[in-house]
């Protein structure tokens, strides 16, 4: 069996908390896989020959680091899969990984099939930790179908075997989605629209700014970010041209120093705790019915 590889861009954490569980439940099944975090979108694949790309949907698109990453790889003839989370469980988000399918297909990889989860937002609202908590939960749920799926395709003898298992032991499992070749006119509509991101944020991000009054001079912005778009230097940060607005930095602030521009009203700062009670988990008048069908949703 060819090596298998998962490559994540993730912002604030949840895609890699996501992709981390995806590995775990891979090794469980017997599979080798190795986890590598992108930064800018530069960094080169290693040499597995099948994929699975991780990231958060921005805007209803992958952020520019995937797709530059995308746009690096080799050609192959390996089968890809895409993790994604987002806030929000709206079927708009539905052709966010369409562009990347294009490119991979050309350069001759094969787009198997597309997994889709819930978890909090780093930005427009904070959502409660009780709701965290649900989404994490529901997350870790379904990942194990996910690691099945990718499993019955890459060594369908072994995959066979644990299907059996989980049938005899009444565990619920699940075929991959397949990534949809015909997303909603809607989504179509509003990825092509909000594309423009990929030029907003670094034009956005030189407009990003550090309360002196609150920094703490801790330097983690400057050592996180993951492009390395923030430096320091004479007493001062600086923002360059390379922001993802994956918003880590204003997300992980200790003190809440750091605005974001032009999105400065929809900033969120401070970690979730993932640990509260699901079951108390509440949503507004927001999304909630699609929130709703999501977490009923039936493996």
């Amino acid at each position: 069996m060819k090596g298998l590889g998962i490559y994540v861009f993730s912002g604030t954490g949840n895609t890699l908390k996501c992709a981390k569980a995806l590995l775990d439940e891979l090794e469980s099944l017997g599979l080798s896989a190795a986890l590598h975090e992108i930064g800018d979108g530069s960094e080169e694949a290693a040499e597995e020959e099948d994929l699975v790309l991780c990231y958060p949907v921005y805007g209803f698109n992958v952020p520019l680091p995937m797709l530059r990453f995308c746009r690096n790889l080799a050609e192959g003839s390996g089968r890809v899969w895409f993790l994604k989370t987002s806030g929000e469980p709206l079927r708009l988000n539905d052709n966010s990984s369409a562009c990347l399918s294009r490119i991979l297909c050309k350069k001759g990889r094969i787009v198997t099939g597309e997994f889709h989860y819930i978890m909090p937002y780093n930005i427009v609202f904070r959502h409660s930790d009780e709701a965290a908590s649900l989404m994490w939960k529901t997350a870790k749920e379904r990942i194990p179908a996910a690691a099945a799926a990718v499993a019955a395709e890459l060594n369908p003898k072994s995959a066979g075997a644990e299907a059996e298992t989980s049938a005899g032991t009444g565990t619920k499992t699940a075929a991959v989605p397949a990534v949809k070749k015909r997303a909603p006119v809607s989504s179509v509509i509003m990825s092509h629209i909000c594309a423009i991101e990929h030029g907003f944020y670094p034009l956005n991000g030189r407009l990003y700014r550090v309360d002196a009054d609150r920094c703490l001079n801790c330097m983690r912005c400057v050592k996180q970010c993951p492009t390395g778009n923030i430096t320091y230097s004479e007493g001062k940060f600086r923002f360059g041209k390379n922001c993802a607005g994956c918003m880590r930095c204003a997300f992980n602030c200790p003190s809440d120093a750091i605005r974001i521009g032009i999105l400065d009203f929809m900033r969120v700062n401070g970690p979730y705790d993932f640990g509260r009670d699901p079951e108390e988990a509440s949503f507004g008048k927001y999304c909630r019915k699609a929130y709703k069908r999501y977490f009923e949703e039936q493996l």
